[in-house]
């Protein structure tokens, strides 16, 4: 059994070998799938060989071969982009009533760069291949979060080992470093550690930024072997993991969709479909812009006595006739075709139908996928209503996603605390706060808040907050803005040119043609003064 194992040499009680194994392999199976899923995000899938005619000119061959490059419609990153792009963080919040605002969290998000990263490299893998990694280090200088790739971090089902690959360049050597959680039998977790295993060895693992790598891997379609040649490093268990240990996690969160797949990998068959109808298009309207003659009828090929050239003295009756100066090409050219002789030229043909298939199958793409039509089509026409409905579907999809995502990156966020020593990290509650996504203008919020408001369905902070977008530092600042603009406008209450005078006044932009605009505005002296005042 142990001969199975990646690791070469172990003994058939060492689990560890047999999790290692089974998760390198279980990733060396999802890598062809990554490879096809980047080659779409990126436009650089190309149609199936098999799509050009057979017995193809060798001269012709390049000239499919880019046609095969330029078939391609990339709405692979819309169907992603449209959902990733829309998931905006906005903070953390205590759970508790008695403080709104995390500062700690907040602070420890800063400080990692969090928003740079779930915006360049986790949100985006996560559309792209339906899951990203985030690992958690005490050794990283102040930022304690590095983001992980699938291309290099594998997670089990249950969330309690995980692998990360590692090719040391300079050293030729590769490298999987194993997580492991260990819980008893109250699923308490009792250890948290890590062993590294190694070998020397020219990386095995297709690299990412090789584009032409990435595109024979997708092509092969063949799973990547560990193999057996591994060895566990030395002294590969002695980093401290009592911060992970304490929020009763890995030291690697992941983010995941509802089913694990990428946001366009269930319509990779439709996006195919849609390259390949683009590509016959191409080739269609490429090989009629050269048209084909013909000539109908018995040319003849050599001089006889009754020809003009002949009588004229020109030509000898036997000679032949010269066809290419016959059939010369010219804007004034004219052919003197023989008794008998016709001109053949193919017609242009149609494709329209192609195009119209062409939008019918994006149309039936955005069906499938729940993205609004006018995303990956700008010709659509229909009523504010249908478009507000269609938009619903990707706004629920944006909201899945955001609960999805608030656990692990809370927990990710507490272990970055209690990495730094913060006291209490591992038992702070708080959550993850989403901007929301609004598909309305500026001017429908506005009136929607102030009908909340009047109404006295919810209060000033609750709208700000969930309708609005704002955090309890903005809240706050709102505030204290507020409470300085009643002092300003109340000094200069008996003033016969009081104006509301800002309370802050912004570090930029607030130069002598903006006062200005600002202060033309419409005097509201009347609407500030009590009418007590304004009698007296």
């Amino acid at each position: 059994m142990s001969d199975s194992l990646m690791i070469k040499n172990a003994s058939d009680d060492d689990d560890d070998a047999y999790v290692i194994t089974n998760l390198a392999r279980e990733w060396g199976a999802r890598l062809p799938y990554l490879a096809e899923l980047k080659l779409f995000k990126d436009g650089r899938e190309m149609v199936d060989a098999n799509s050009v005619p057979q017995g193809t000119d060798p001269n012709a061959a390049p000239v499919y071969k880019l046609m095969r490059q330029l078939g391609v419609v990339n709405l692979a990153r819309r169907i992603s982009e449209s959902v990733t792009d829309r998931q905006q963080p906005n903070g953390f919040r205590k759970v508790e009533d008695s403080s709104l605002k995390d500062t700690d969290a907040d602070r420890m998000a800063k400080q990692c760069g969090l928003n740079f990263i779930l915006r360049r490299n986790m949100l985006p893998d996560k559309g792209d291949y339906g899951c990203s990694f985030g690992l958690v280090s005490n050794a990283g200088r102040g930022r304690f979060i590095t983001p992980l790739s699938p291309w290099e971090c594998w997670m089990d089902v249950g969330e309690t080992a995980a692998i990360q690959y590692t090719y040391l360049d300079r050293e030729n050597k590769e490298v999987i470093r194993l997580y492991r959680l260990v819980v008893d039998d109250s699923k308490t977790t009792t250890k948290v550690y890590s062993k590294t295993a190694q070998r020397e060895h020219d990386r095995s693992v297709v690299d990412p930024n090789d584009v032409s790598s990435v595109a024979k891997f997708a092509s092969d379609a063949k799973a990547w072997e560990p193999g057996s040649d591994w060895e566990w490093a030395e002294d590969s268990q002695a980093s401290d993991f009592s911060y992970a240990e304490g929020c009763d996690s890995l030291p690697i969160v992941r983010l995941s969709t509802v089913d694990g797949q990428g946001l366009f990998e269930p319509y990779l068959p439709m996006l195919k479909r849609i390259d390949r109808e683009t590509f016959d298009r191409l080739c269609i309207t490429m090989m009629q812009a050269f048209r084909q003659r013909a000539i109908k009828g018995t040319v003849p090929t050599a001089y006889t006595e009754e020809d003009q050239e002949v009588i004229d003295g020109d030509k000898q009756a036997g000679d032949p006739i010269d066809l290419a100066s016959t059939f010369a090409v010219g804007p004034a050219a004219l052919w003197k075709l023989p008794d008998g002789v016709d001109i053949w030229e193919s017609q242009t043909t149609d494709t329209g139908s192609l195009q119209n298939n062409i939008m019918a199958d994006v149309k039936q793409l955005a069906s499938a996928a729940g993205i609004p039509l006018d995303i990956l089509s700008p010709d659509v026409q229909g009523s504010a209503n249908g478009a507000e409905l269609k938009r619903e579907t990707l706004k629920f999809k944006v909201q899945t996603m955001n609960e999805l995502d608030s656990e692990p990156i809370v927990r990710m966020v507490r272990m970055a605390l209690a990495a730094s020593k913060t006291a209490n990290a591992s038992a702070s509650e708080f959550e993850m706060v989403w901007k929301p996504m609004d598909t309305t203008s500026s001017l429908e919020q506005a009136q929607a808040c102030q009908l909340l408001y009047q109404s006295g369905l919810l209060a000033r902070r609750t709208i700000l907050t969930h309708k609005m977008g704002f955090t309890a530092q903005d809240v706050a600042e709102d505030d204290m803005n507020r409470l300085a603009d009643q002092f300003n406008i109340s000094g200069q209450s008996n003033k016969s040119d009081a104006k509301p005078v800002a309370a802050v006044e912004p570090a930029t932009g607030w130069d002598d043609e903006t006062r200005s605009a600002v202060d033309g505005l419409p005097n509201v002296e009347g609407e500030l003064i009590d009418e007590g005042e304004s009698e007296s």
